[in-house]
């Protein structure tokens, strides 16, 4: 056994511990949590694929350069078997979660996973008869590895699932009617690059440990973004949460303070209630009266997507959201205000729903001597319960 054998084994064997050890700690962290949704259990699935890989890898890097494990042509062609099988798998879970993560988005969902079931299952087929078919690879009798002429195409089959996960995010993502949630749609084709660029390498450069640093890093960047929307995103309505609200204003309301002159664009607050949300709540019942909160909230981020430039929606709390963006006139403000309450209407019938589903919408123009977001808040409160007379 030569130095540079015992270097890549070395150097293989540490990745993939590391890779192993910060996966095991986010997969104990998605255990202890009480939210098990189906997007969850998705990535919990990912996390323990690739910590099956992990350790599958450690001892077919062994096995490869003869360190401690004997390197027989049935060891190395049983190694070489559980790698791609792994391989496939960790992929198909990867993308069973991409596509998890888009239909949570979007709330859109796939037609049909036959097809990418049956391609998952062809794959394992052709690996598994590998050792009698080599088309995926061969083992000479003096244990050298050969790749089959199934090799690259297998590669390009298990990163193609993820590559047309990334196109279809992307597609949702820039289509008009999907600009509200059009960034997140962009994160989700993102999380696939790690993945395909470590498949890649690997194809190139077999000893590089690739595959297991794409992954680690595709399933640190959903962990980062699931923290991310526990901290700023509200939980029942999925779009942001009061203290992302405040962070907005308090940003803007800051930079206004301080400038020597108004702009012509002002800085809007628009205060929308639920009308009659306690009564819904008492005759139907409060799962209904979340429902009722889903409904409304989608409308409301349909209608800011006509004004994605402009606009942050929020819910401040109860059935209360708040609205920021940038206007010119009072009467554009106006306008958008109506297409507001127009949208959550529209919504209430289109799911033909026992009860009117309706908001009231009061709106201001930030003014310096308002000074704090609090008296900007009261503001707009006031003149929502003015406008339409308390109804709300």
């Amino acid at each position: 056994m030569n130095t540079v054998a015992q270097t890549t084994a070395f150097f293989y064997t540490l990745t993939d511990a590391f890779c192993f050890v910060i996966i095991a700690i986010l997969l104990y962290t998605a255990l202890i949590d009480v939210d098990r949704n189906r997007n969850r259990w998705h990535q919990i699935n990912v996390m323990v694929m690739l910590m099956v890989f992990c350790l599958i890898e450690i001892v077919w890097i062994l096995v490869f350069e003869d360190v401690i494990l004997s390197r027989t042509i049935f060891a190395r062609t049983l190694t070489n078997v559980l790698l791609y099988c792994s391989i496939n798998a960790c992929s198909f879970s990867m993308f069973l979660l991409l596509n998890s993560s888009l239909e949570k988005i979007s709330k859109k969902s796939i037609t049909s996973y036959k097809l990418p079931f049956a391609v998952f299952w062809f794959i394992m087929i052709v690996i598994l008869s590998t050792p009698w078919t080599k088309l995926v690879f061969s083992i000479s009798h003096d244990g050298v590895l050969h790749w089959g002429p199934m090799y690259v195409p297998f590669m390009i089959i298990i990163i193609g699932d993820l590559i047309l996960s990334a196109v279809r995010s992307l597609f949702i993502a820039f289509h008009p009617e999907n600009e509200a949630y059009k960034s997140m749609c962009i994160l989700v084709a993102l999380y696939a690059v790690p993945v395909f660029l470590g498949g890649y390498i690997h194809v190139a450069h077999y000893e590089v440990p690739s595959v297991a640093i794409g992954l680690t890093i595709s399933i640190l960047l959903f962990y980062v973004m699931q923290m991310r929307e526990q901290v700023s995103i509200d939980d029942l309505t999925g779009i942001n949460n009061r203290k992302q609200g405040e962070r907005f204003f308090l940003r803007h309301i800051k930079a206004l303070n301080v400038q020597q002159s108004d702009n012509e664009k002002g800085l809007y607050l628009f205060m929308a209630d639920m009308n009659k949300f306690k009564s819904i709540n008492d005759t139907y019942g409060h799962t209904e009266g979340d429902n009722a909160l889903v409904f409304a909230a989608e409308a409301l981020k349909d209608a800011c997507a006509l004004y994605a430039d402009k606009c942050m929606l929020c819910r401040f709390g109860g059935d209360e959201f708040v609205i920021g963006g940038f206007f010119d006139y009072d009467d554009e403000a106006d306008v958008f205000a109506h297409i507001m309450e127009s949208a959550v209407t529209r919504r209430g019938k289109e799911h033909n729903l026992p009860y009117t589903l309706s908001i009231s919408v009061g709106f201001a123009r930030y003014q310096r001597e308002y000074k704090t977001l609090k008296n900007f808040l009261s503001v707009a409160d006031t003149r929502m319960y003015t406008l339409n007379d308390g109804s709300a």
